[in-house]
């Protein structure tokens, strides 16, 4: 498991630039279909092992990749303004398909779980990635794409080498020795088909 930042800061100047082209990129892949939003695992829930419990609301996946996937990343961040708005938080959850165009395009992108916490307001993305140096570049792209809009300090991410989805998603991921690491490992066989509480 690595990475809260990455071994050469991006510049808002360059980020800008390549989100300008993801974007366009992005939309000549809704063109051809190249992308899709399955639904089986929708409003399952995943269990971390720092005791907190996140609900899937949405998947974004490539179609028809050659290559397979090395690398899971993970990232948490919780909104600068909206607290515990339940109506904020909706209209956020339904605003964020949008925000595909920013990353659906990055190089080696696979996959990504979108995930919302209830009790603590925070989100996840659970991402697949072709590779480490693909997965780093987007994490700090993110990380300045973000920065206005998420509360200081809440944003991290890790890049965990050579785990698959399925082994992820049933807490194969060792528990991390320290506290600040658990919110991004799945407890064992934590994923649950149904809703709780009619969330």
């Amino acid at each position: 498991m690595s990475g809260q930042q990455g071994p050469a800061r991006k510049s808002v100047l360059s980020v800008l630039a390549t989100e300008v082209r993801c974007g366009a990129s992005t939309l000549g892949l809704i063109a051809q279909r190249k992308l899709s939003q399955p639904t089986d695992l929708v409003n399952s829930h995943i269990e971390f092992t720092d005791g907190s419990v996140s609900r899937i609301y949405r998947e974004t996946c490539m179609r028809n990749l050659d290559k397979t996937p090395q690398v899971m990343l993970a990232v948490r961040f919780r909104l600068r303004f909206l607290g515990s708005s339940r109506l904020g938080h909706a209209l956020f959850r339904f605003e964020s398909l949008f925000n595909t165009l920013l990353f659906a395009a990055h190089r080696g992108f696979h996959s990504k779980l979108w995930l919302t916490d209830a009790e603590t307001d925070y989100y996840r993305g659970i991402y697949e990635w072709e590779d480490s140096g693909s997965a780093l570049d987007y994490a700090e792209t993110l990380r300045i794409v973000l920065a206005p809009w998420v509360q200081r300090g809440s944003f991290a991410y890790r890049i965990m080498n050579g785990l698959s989805r399925p082994d992820f998603l049933a807490g194969q991921l060792p528990c991390p020795a320290h506290e600040a690491d658990r919110w991004c490992s799945p407890a064992r066989a934590s994923v649950t088909a149904h809703p709780l509480n009619g969330v």
